[in-house]
């Protein structure tokens, strides 16, 4: 590609382009995966990003598997099955929060790539290693992949919300909820205090401590 003198000429890949499209949407851009982004980005005419993805679609994927990816690096070594699989699921909602756009529009996808297998590699090895059968490793690993990935999605797409309509909706937990008719709402009258109190951290960890109920319910079904 051409270098017109204030530009470095770069030589692209595929790689190059998910690292600048990364950077991009850390940033918190709408327009992080368009060709106008990435070729101001990186320095480049937007038709050459197109050589190397045949649509928006595929750099989408490539893109959201390079989250997942960045997700299980986060994961410290050494860890049991459970605490491996705790920390996996709050870095995918971190990451995902900390790239919202593509979070949100990645969160429902399949990415079909390293770094998506990297992850159900990880959560099968897991829950075999809790006991369950092969049949329950495989249901229980879909049931906790797609819960994390909609409640990440979920806060990716609160992130993008203007501050405006945030603060908003934070407050209607003390005023719309607090000031709930109790005659008519009697049980958000009497928890409206401690439904404020709820953060999005103590929902994750609430739905894990969910799932591990269940597996460990089928795990002694099965060993009995």
């Amino acid at each position: 590609m051409a270098d017109d003198g204030s530009r470095r000429a770069i030589r692209l890949t595929p790689e190059i382009i998910v690292e600048a499209a990364v950077r991009i949407a850390a940033r918190g851009r709408p327009d992080g995966l368009t060709g106008r982004a990435l070729g101001e980005e990186l320095g480049v005419d937007r038709s050459a990003v197109w050589r190397h993805f045949s649509d928006k679609d595929a750099l989408l994927r490539a893109v959201g598997d390079r989250l997942l990816t960045m997700a299980r690096d986060r994961v410290p070594t050494g860890l049991g099955p459970k605490q491996r699989m705790e920390h996996l699921a709050h870095a995918v909602v971190a990451v995902f929060t900390e790239h919202p756009y593509v979070g949100a529009a990645v969160a429902p996808r399949t990415t079909r790539g390293p770094g998506e297998f990297a992850l159900v590699e990880t959560m099968l090895t897991s829950l075999a290693e809790l006991g369950l059968g092969d049949a329950d490793v495989v249901r229980y690993q879909r049931m906790l992949a797609d819960s994390v990935l909609a409640f990440a999605g979920m806060q990716a797409g609160w992130a993008v919300l203007p501050d405006t309509i945030r603060d908003a909706d934070e407050r209607a937990w003390l005023s719309e909820y607090a000031g709930a008719d109790p005659a008519r709402y009697p049980a958000i009258a009497s928890s409206a205090r401690a439904l404020a109190e709820v953060s999005p951290d103590m929902v994750l960890d609430t739905m894990i401590e969910a799932f591990w109920a269940a597996v460990d319910t089928r795990a002694r079904a099965t060993a009995g």
